[in-house]
């Protein structure tokens, strides 16, 4: 038996060393696409700069990085900072070596489950409709109904935001309709054909977010991107940011062509907001707003909302939570993404590293986790 379960640790080992290289693999091509090459060549990096980062790798992670991160995110803010963390060491190493428990990230990513841990939290989330879930369809009640009575309770239910629930991201497969007389007036599609959709998913009232969110963009749900993540026996947060919508889309997500800004733990929007590529705003395209005169007073409520729900749920190492604001004031937790996390989003747009003081500490441990088997990382859980 001892040999046997040898056998299979030394499998799983060379398994999740194939993953995290493929993972490694993909992050350089990702910063080698011409477009990202083409904004980081936009900053050419002094000796002192250079040597800075080095020093600060060299001591606590053993080894020289490429530069071309630190070129990428200065050429955002104009800001250099040495303690800014690759995404070569983020997702492939970071985030798979906090996240030990595989089976909690991927029940508390389905967008039908983690609403029982808002409720356990007291953190109120978008009210729910109808779920599809495992071919089943749901009311609000979560009592199993047909089809036909999945249509019928939605027929005249005005607009309404639906969107998948399982490995769903960047506002892939999310979209609004408006239910009339059992037409949808957006598509024009009958019920029917809008639920004819195979994948699980929600559908959700549409959040009217506060006017200090909706004064800069009221076409979409803009979204407050706040990272947290436990460090030993605490919990730490990413510099946030606020993710805003344009040009008349219903999506405010950075992949389907919104713009984010980052956000200071009191609510004041920085200078410039930025797209995915680099185009860089001081005022909205759409609102006129000037966003350095902007703040959103009630932030620091969202920022409160997101410790306490990973308080709730301190078996994950790392969220990424979205929140917005309600037309109350009240933080809406609108989802949880737990891999694939986005620390360019914080860094880029903050112009800082995203763990601040702790970096030396946590690249030491990433440098450490690399040499620890799988079956050992639990020892080492959260920092340790």
């Amino acid at each position: 038996m001892i040999l046997s379960q040898n056998i299979k640790n030394l499998i799983l080992d060379k398994r999740e060393k194939r993953i995290i290289h493929h993972r490694r693999v993909a992050e350089i091509d990702k910063i080698n696409d011409p477009r990202r090459v083409k904004i980081a060549e936009m900053v050419q990096l002094s000796k002192e700069q250079k040597e800075a980062i080095d020093e600060v790798y060299m001591k606590n992670y053993g080894s020289k990085i490429p530069y071309i991160w630190h070129q990428y995110y200065t050429a955002y803010t104009g800001n250099f900072d040495p303690y800014y963390v690759p995404e070569l060491l983020y997702i492939p190493e970071f985030e798979r070596f906090m996240n030990i428990y595989p089976e909690y990230v991927k029940v508390f990513e389905d967008k039908n489950i983690l609403p029982y841990a808002a409720k356990a939290a007291g953190i109120k989330m978008p009210t729910t409709i109808l779920t599809y879930v495992c071919g089943l369809f749901r009311n609000k009640e979560l009592r199993v109904i047909s089809k036909e009575e999945a249509m019928s309770c939605i027929k005249d239910v005005g607009e309404v935001f639906i969107k998948p629930t399982v490995e769903s991201g960047s506002g892939k497969g999310c979209f609004i309709a408006s239910f009339h007389n059992g037409i949808d007036e957006i598509s024009g599609k009958s019920i029917s054909d809008v639920l004819d959709i195979e994948e699980d998913y929600a559908v959700q009232e549409r959040l009217r977010c506060h006017e200090s969110i909706s004064k800069l963009y009221n076409n979409s749900v803009n979204t407050f991107r706040i990272i947290t993540y436990r460090w030993k026996d605490r919990f730490g947060c990413f510099p946030s940011l606020m993710r805003i919508g344009k040009g008349g889309s219903t999506l405010d997500n950075a992949h389907a062509g919104g713009i984010f800004i980052g956000i200071t733990a009191d609510g004041k929007l920085k200078k410039d907001a930025f797209t995915e590529f680099h185009d860089v705003y001081s005022v909205h395209p759409d609102s006129g707003v000037v966003f350095e005169k902007h703040s959103i007073p009630l932030f620091p409520k969202v920022l409160e909302a997101a410790f306490q729900m990973h308080e709730t749920l301190p078996e994950l190492g790392c969220v990424n939570w979205d929140f917005t604001l309600d037309e109350n004031g009240t933080p809406i937790l609108i989802e949880a993404n737990i891999s694939d996390g986005s620390i360019w989003l914080s860094q880029m747009s903050n112009g800082v590293g995203a763990f601040g003081q702790d970096t030396p500490e946590i690249l030491e441990w990433i440098h450490k986790m690399e040499g620890v088997k799988l079956s050992d990382r639990y020892k080492y859980r959260f920092g340790r």
